[in-house]
C-alpha cells in the first residue's frame, strides 16, 4: 500500500524521531527554548534525526534549513514539556 502526501504515519514517525533525538542528545532540559541550546547539541540532534529517518538534505538550501530549525524548535518545546511533566534529565 502506497503512502499518500497526507499520510499521518510519516508525520507521527518523524515527530517520534525528533523526541528520541532530543532525549538521546540533550543532557538537560534547563534551556528555556531551542534558541539557547548550544550548537554542538543542536548538531548532534540534527545528525541523529537525519540518520534515524534516513534523510539527506542540502544544507545550502536556506528555506529547507529554516523549516528544519523551526521543526526542531517546536520539537524541543514539546520534549522539554514532556520532561518537566514526566521526569527526566533536568540538571546535571
Amino acid at each position: 500500500m502506497a503512502f499518500g502526501p497526507y499520510d499521518m504515519t510519516q508525520y507521527v514517525e518523524f515527530a517520534h524521531a525528533i523526541g528520541v533525538a532530543m532525549w538521546n542528545n540533550c543532557p538537560t532540559a534547563k534551556w528555556c527554548c531551542w534558541k539557547y541550546v548550544p550548537n554542538d547539541v543542536k548538531n548532534a540532534v540534527k545528525d541523529q534525526l537525519l540518520l534515524s529517518c534516513n534523510y539527506t538534505f542540502d544544507d545550502t538550501n536556506e528555506e529547507l534549513m529554516k523549516l528544519i530549525e523551526e521543526t526542531l524548535k517546536r520539537g524541543y518545546k514539546q520534549w522539554r514539556y514532556d520532561v518537566e511533566q514526566n521526569g527526566g534529565p533536568m540538571e546535571q
